[in-house]
């Protein structure tokens, strides 16, 4: 669908736009998306070109205007913000890809082959960029959909997957080839794909879930949560077994499992070891999580869990928390407050607490280099949450299609 009538409501977002000489929301879009200029094109009623300059940077604006952390990304740079409010510049993004189809075809054929390891974003991001070059691409999935963990971790009341359908069918059009069901280093070894293909591609995410030693029947990591309720449909099986749920942690995924158990389970409280101030979770997540009922616990911390004789969680021992000086990661560093234990009953832990990144299921000699998307085996290259650790959808997209550009300049 394509069309250069513009409704009157992003009309006025764009004319709200100052059009900066220096645009300060660019500053703040991890996929570098040309802000200003396609909304300069909605002011000038060129919906078609606007599209054009969004798509020439960001592949999936469907993807990223609906999962970004726009508040604190684009939005939260821009200068209207400073006095006022931003430019609703995620709803602008949002018309423009809902009105406008990207118009892409495949190059012609030039005789090099390349497997991508994983159906993320980094990966769609890069097998487009690839097929439009000439290059044969195929991409291994071991589950039965595109998306990785946007499929898998994200609810379907926060993101319809119909979206993650149509960039399916548009790489299908530009001749990828996709194997579902397929993990590699399992159903098929790194070293077949490098006899078959010239280069390989590792976006396998960031797969280790950090417990930080946290066990017991009912205590179970974040991502793994979500892919039991989002692909294996199990809400009717925990609501038997459980009651009462603590997540730990303040980001993204906290939020997301948070608000799928409140939906399904009597009481679930957020313990988070920071105040709300510091929480990296995206502003709306948290806004959204409180509405629905879920309790937050700030300033406070997990420190072991209670088990009864059969291994079984029956509460978490916790402590407060009091905020020290900035960290490593420019936030105030939570230190615990002395004589301040309790216990919370619960019968459901769920650390989501960040993850990160091993190869070793493909080989254990394969490690990532920093400045390079190449890793030390020959041939095979790292991009998205494997390369860079957890980070964005957009992040994600940017840094498929710069391993994609890496590894097309290597022949």
């Amino acid at each position: 669908m394509t069309q250069n009538n513009i409704d009157e409501s992003t009309e006025k977002r764009a004319a709200y736009c100052l059009s900066c000489p220096v645009p300060r929301c660019e500053n703040g879009c991890p996929v570098g998306n040309h802000i200003r200029d396609y909304i300069k094109a909605i002011k000038e009623k060129d919906a078609v070109r606007s599209a054009e300059i969004l798509y020439s940077v960001n592949p999936f604006p469907q993807l990223t205007c609906r999962l970004c952390d726009y508040a604190r990304q684009c939005q939260g740079h821009c200068v209207r913000g400073i006095k006022g409010s931003p430019v609703e510049i995620h709803e602008i993004e949002k018309y423009i890809s809902d009105a406008n189809s990207r118009n892409v075809s495949a190059g012609t054929a030039n005789g090099r082959s390349i497997a991508i390891v994983g159906a993320g974003p980094a990966s769609l991001a890069a097998a487009l960029d690839l097929r439009q070059a000439g290059y044969q691409t195929e991409i291994y999935e071991k589950l039965d959909r595109v998306g990785g963990a946007v499929y898998s971790g994200i609810p379907s009341y926060r993101f319809d997957k119909k979206y993650l359908d149509e960039i399916y069918e548009d790489e299908k059009k530009l001749g990828t080839i996709f194997h579902f069901g397929c993990e590699v280093g399992r159903d098929i070894s790194l070293k077949e794909l490098l006899d078959s293909h010239d280069r390989v591609l590792l976006t396998s995410g960031a797969q280790i879930e950090n417990t930080y030693g946290l066990s017991g029947e009912g205590c179970e990591a974040g991502l793994s949560l979500l892919y039991h309720l989002n692909v294996e449909d199990q809400a009717a099986v925990y609501q038997k077994k459980y009651h009462r749920a603590a997540v730990w942690g303040g980001g993204n995924v906290a939020m997301d499992c948070a608000r799928s158990l409140v939906r399904i389970l009597d009481e679930v409280t957020v313990i988070y070891r920071r105040s709300e101030k510091e929480m990296p979770a995206n502003r709306d997540e948290i806004e959204a999580a409180k509405k629905e009922g879920v309790k937050f616990a700030f300033l406070e911390n997990i420190k072991e869990l209670r088990l009864d004789e059969q291994g079984r969680v029956i509460g978490a021992h916790c402590i407060k928390m009091h905020l020290g000086e900035p960290d490593a990661s420019g936030r105030a560093r939570p230190i615990e407050t002395a004589g301040s234990d309790y216990e919370i009953p619960c019968e459901l832990v769920i650390p989501a607490i960040g993850q990160s990144v091993s190869f070793e299921i493909f080989d254990a000699d394969i490690k990532k280099q920093e400045g390079t998307h190449v890793s030390t085996m020959p041939h095979v290259y790292i991009a998205g949450d494997a390369y860079l650790g957890p980070k964005t959808v957009a992040a994600c997209i940017k840094d498929g299609r710069d391993a994609a550009a890496e590894m097309m300049r290597s022949f």
